[in-house]
């Protein structure tokens, strides 16, 4: 497997740093403390396909080993969730703004490239152990999710992500 769904991850991190936000892919609270401004763990909170799996015969291509795999597909549903979080000092405000940000980065481009079917955001809350204000933010995607599988077995061997913005 080459680790599609981290590369999404990834990608939907970087963009959230292209548009200004201190975006990374994981953190413990205790790293965002040392933090002067808000800062956004992104993870990959599920991930859901449609019934039937990769049903969809979508042809086949050569492999570099001169072998033939086929490629499959079906839709799936990523959910992206955000944890804010910003100090003390920033308050909740800081937390929030942050987080109205990168939703609306998120709605007008995707969610690297893949398009938003909804955005939900919790209420801000304080984490005294911490010193930090932390809001959740979750992020659902409407993708196509391609799957390779070898020919002679059928088993699926790869995947990626793919989606498309207008």
């Amino acid at each position: 497997m080459t680790g599609a769904l981290g590369r999404w991850r990834t990608a939907a991190a970087e963009q959230l740093r292209a548009a200004g936000l201190d975006a990374v892919e994981a953190m413990e609270p205790e790293r965002a403390a040392r933090r002067r401004g808000p800062a956004l763990a992104v993870a990959l909170a599920g991930v859901s396909c449609g019934s039937g799996g990769f049903q969809n015969y979508m042809g086949t291509e050569e492999t570099a080993e001169g072998g033939l795999r086929v490629l499959y597909g079906g839709s799936g549903e990523l959910t992206l969730r955000l944890d804010v979080m910003a100090p003390r000092d920033g308050g909740a405000s800081a937390c929030r703004a942050a987080a109205e940000r990168a939703a609306e980065e998120l709605l007008l481009r995707g969610a690297a490239g893949v398009p938003v079917d909804g955005l939900s955001m919790g209420e801000t809350e304080y984490l005294e152990a911490e010193g930090l204000y932390r809001l959740a933010v979750r992020c659902r995607c409407g993708a196509w999710i391609a799957a390779w599988a070898v020919e002679d077995g059928g088993r699926l061997t790869d995947f990626e992500v793919r989606g498309t913005m207008r």
